[in-house]
């Protein structure tokens, strides 16, 4: 598979995020540090075959009105993954999430869209999430602060469970990684 993706130390992703100028420069750092992983994440997946049926972009979802949203359209403009745009766009409604890909909840909005994420749990979706009870409720992978910075840990479980392939890479670098029943 040819990715047009930049890879990226996770040491440039930080600087390019923080020193870039940003039009959305009152957006606090953790939230344009947490964007800039989440970008990253879709170049380390395997999604089955059939989810490319008719797509031409790669859906980035960000679950309610978040203000990740615009940091993460900033970061993706332009950049395509296997020939696909990548798209990043708001999503609120249960059947929203049948076309995204990739969906990042926040941890206030984990709460408020139960049966979304239920549903995104289902779907060959990478969900992504800062809220400390995501994995044990299905969520694939898990942002959270530890000694300063920002780390992951990955459901291995929940992702085979929807057919997603994770990369050794993205595994390598995840702080835990569950492979126990989702």
């Amino acid at each position: 598979m040819s990715r047009r993706f930049l890879r990226l130390p996770a040491i440039a992703v930080a600087v390019t995020v923080v020193g870039a100028p940003c039009v959305h420069a009152q957006v606090p750092l953790e939230t344009r540090l947490k964007a800039a992983v989440v970008s990253k994440f879709p170049q380390f997946v395997e999604w089955p075959p059939s989810v490319w049926t008719n797509r031409s972009s790669v859906d980035v979802c960000v679950l309610g009105s978040d203000r990740m949203t615009p940091v993460l359209q900033e970061l993706v403009a332009g950049e395509a993954i296997d020939g696909r745009a990548l798209v990043v766009r708001e999503v609120d409604r249960d059947e929203d999430v049948d076309q995204c890909h990739v969906l990042f909840a926040g941890a206030g909005a984990t709460g408020t869209h139960r049966t979304l994420l239920r549903r995104a749990a289902s779907l060959p979706v990478l969900t992504v999430s800062d809220d400390p009870k995501f994995l044990d409720n299905g969520g694939i992978v898990r942002l959270r602060e530890v000694d300063g910075r920002l780390r992951f840990e990955v459901n291995a479980a929940a992702a085979q469970r929807v057919g997603l392939r994770i990369s050794s890479q993205l595994l390598q670098l995840a702080l835990s990684v569950r492979s126990g029943p989702a």
